[in-house]
């Protein structure tokens, strides 16, 4: 697809006048929801940050700008998840696909809501990576 495809596609997208040419520039303030993850866990917000995080960011790209974004963002919210021990919170990340194998998430999840199966993922996983058991 070509630039001018594209900037008519994201014209459509953003509607009548946000994008002005020549040069090509966006005419009004766009928030990104890495901007709104990151201001709510500034604020404290954990469980709307949660809500705000819709996975990976550009889980594709490689570019070593978008992976440092990328990891700083998820490793933030994880911290925090991990921090509150809410577990409805925990729940939901360990059992999105980026959270699948996350260790010291499910480690969390299975000190706050001890259940059959959360033990059960937990030992798997422990023995899957090769980790010590923690208990």
């Amino acid at each position: 697809m070509t630039l001018r495809a594209e900037l008519a596609r994201l014209r459509r997208i953003l509607g009548p006048g946000r994008l002005a040419s020549r040069p090509y520039r966006l005419t009004s303030p766009v928030e990104s929801d890495v901007a709104v993850v990151e201001r709510r866990l500034r604020a404290g917000a954990v469980s709307a940050a949660a809500t705000a995080y819709g996975g990976p960011l550009l889980p594709g790209s490689q570019a070593p700008a978008v992976v440092r974004l990328r990891r700083r963002l998820a490793d933030g919210l994880r911290t925090a998840l991990i921090a509150g021990g809410d577990p409805d919170l925990l729940a939901d990340w360990a059992h999105a696909p980026w959270g699948e194998d996350d260790l010291e998430v499910w480690r969390a999840l299975a000190a706050v809501r001890p259940t059959a199966a959360n033990r059960s993922r937990l030992a798997a996983l422990e023995a899957e990576l090769g980790a010590p058991t923690l208990r």
